[in-house]
């Protein structure tokens, strides 16, 4: 007889035979001699289910069902109790069969354990069913860690998105108004110290980068998008754009390409040129009055394509204790706190993951004071120029960029004001006609009245009243010609399918770059004088 202060369990028999029922009562009740069992009854699964629903009863400890029965089989019964890929329950499934396919089953559909009609012995019986519950308790709580961890990521690299996001908008202000001062009559002095705002500035920009590639792939936000690339005119771009760092630094950089090397290739030629740009510079920054050598070699074997590109440089090496430890994010090297090297310690982090999600690899060799060697391999694709796609940032012009603007009417809608003073000083500065609205609302009904006599459109994302995709929409509903330039601080590949889908033409990223955003301006306002010819559209 149940004496109170006993443990209680709540069990619930689901069987059509009220045999087996009876047998599973009595075993657990002369297993589990030091407890005290409440039982519920059904006789098919359909019943079970609705006792399972019913919040009048008891909570429902453990489930002890039947494999096979009319009507909803018990592996049927554990998919309607499923809550994500845990049963609500903790389910044990009896079976007749002594076969596993029928416990396979059971346990693929979520069930804690099984156990065949034949080896039901009280002892056994009651053990189970007290691992099936605290069993299904852990993964309960390991289920809700999972959620809560993904949750506090997620919110993480939204609070990273959005910090990034505040940051590049004022630094737009900074890095365009340092280069309009740039362009003005300045002694040597003043230039310089305009020179190391704008430098800094520009580092600001890399980390901001660096956080936001961080929280897109702590977020599995990152997209890698092979196309076909030019190898050889790829490589000598790289060195090109890293040759006034190595000249600064007094580092003599080289590129070698090898002549099984294919000249066309599929790659992301963003995140490629991403991960060279950062062996590059950390190779030079390490290595003054040095040399430092880029070669792309192919690495390929009778069982699979592959290309490897090398960094190496004869500077100060990396000690061997730190050579995994670089690849973690945040951290750095005893050489770079050594020499007081800034950055984040995202970069090699940052490669390292981008290189695994194009299917490679990345090692390091490095000895003290004699250098250091990284190596990529990758997956090779040969491709052809026919495969190529135009780059859409490159415009080809008729005239001069000034000669262009100087018949083009654009209109400017900006919530911020230095972006405002910006934009009019770059449009005016190159000879073009500005007018500057504060939300998309002004804009909207600025372009119904004058649509004929603008040029192009430039407007925010994110502005008061009316966002800048809502104002494009609006406007494409009366004017389906006029271009309309999306501004944003979000370079995300959905930022620019969203704007195009709103009906915007083309999309400006933060920090403006000046030289690039006449070179589109002009582009468009082109295409606009031209009413939209068909050489214009993309």
């Amino acid at each position: 007889m149940a004496k109170f202060g006993m443990p209680s369990q709540r069990v619930l028999l689901i069987d059509d035979s009220s045999e087996d029922r009876a047998m599973v009562r009595s075993a657990l009740v002369r297993g589990g001699t030091d407890r005290r069992y409440e039982f519920l009854e059904a006789e098919n699964a359909v019943r079970g289910l609705e006792l399972c629903n019913d919040d009048s009863n008891l909570p429902i400890d453990c489930i002890i069902v039947d494999f096979h029965m009319p009507q909803m089989t018990g592996v049927e019964l554990l998919g309607e109790l499923l809550e994500g890929d845990i049963p609500r329950f903790p389910v044990i499934v009896l079976t007749g069969s002594s076969g596993t396919t029928q416990a396979s089953q059971a346990l693929q559909a979520g069930a804690q354990d099984y156990l065949t009609k034949d080896a039901i012995y009280p002892v056994v019986l009651s053990r189970l069913v007290d691992n099936a519950i605290e069993r299904h308790v852990l993964m309960k709580r390991l289920k809700n860690s999972e959620r809560a961890a993904d949750s506090a990521n997620r919110a993480k690299s939204a609070l990273i998105g959005n910090i990034s996001h505040e940051i590049r908008t004022p630094m737009t202000a900074v890095l365009g108004l340092c280069d309009v001062l740039l362009q003005s009559s300045l002694n040597d002095d003043q230039r310089n110290l305009l020179s190391m705002i704008r430098d800094n500035g520009s580092y600001l920009v890399e980390i901001v980068n660096d956080l936001l590639d961080i929280s897109k792939m702590e977020a599995d936000m990152l997209e890698i998008k092979p196309l076909a690339i030019n190898l050889r005119d790829f490589l000598d771009d790289l060195i090109s754009i890293m040759g006034v760092r190595a000249n600064e630094n007094s580092t003599t950089l080289d590129v070698g390409f090898a002549d099984d090397v294919p000249e066309w290739i599929f790659a992301d030629p963003i995140r490629l040129r991403q991960i060279l740009l950062n062996l590059l510079s950390n190779a030079i920054k390490f290595t003054p009055n040095g040399k430092v050598r880029l070669e792309a070699q192919n690495a390929g074997n009778d069982s699979q394509n592959l290309i490897r590109f090398v960094v190496e440089d004869n500077g100060c090496g990396i000690p061997q204790e730190d050579l995994e430890n670089i690849f973690l994010p945040f951290m750095q090297s005893g050489t770079d706190l050594a020499n007081r090297s800034r950055g984040t310690g995202l970069g090699l982090s940052i490669c390292r993951r981008l290189i695994v999600a194009m299917g490679g690899r990345i090692d390091v060799e490095s000895v003290i004071d004699e250098g250091s060697s990284f190596t990529i391999t990758l997956p090779l694709v040969e491709a052809h120029e026919s495969m190529a796609l135009q780059d859409k940032q490159t415009y080809t012009l008729s005239r001069t960029v000034e000669e262009i603007l100087a018949d083009c009417e654009v209109v400017v809608a900006e919530d911020t004001r230095a972006t405002q003073v910006l934009m009019r000083r770059f449009i005016e500065a190159s000879g073009g006609k500005v007018t500057v609205l504060e939300d998309g609302q002004q804009l909207v009904a600025h372009v119904r009245e004058h649509h004929r006599s603008i040029s192009v459109v430039i407007t925010d994302l994110q502005m008061p009243v009316l966002d800048g995709l809502d104002a494009t929409r609006a406007i494409r509903e009366f004017d389906p010609h006029t271009p309309v330039l999306v501004l944003t601080a979000d370079a995300l590949a959905e930022t620019r399918s969203e704007a195009m889908e709103a009906g915007a033409d083309d999309l400006i990223t933060k920090p403006i770059d000046r030289e690039k955003f006449l070179e589109m301006l002009a582009h468009w306002c082109e295409c606009s004088s031209e009413k939209k010819s068909q050489s214009c559209e993309d």
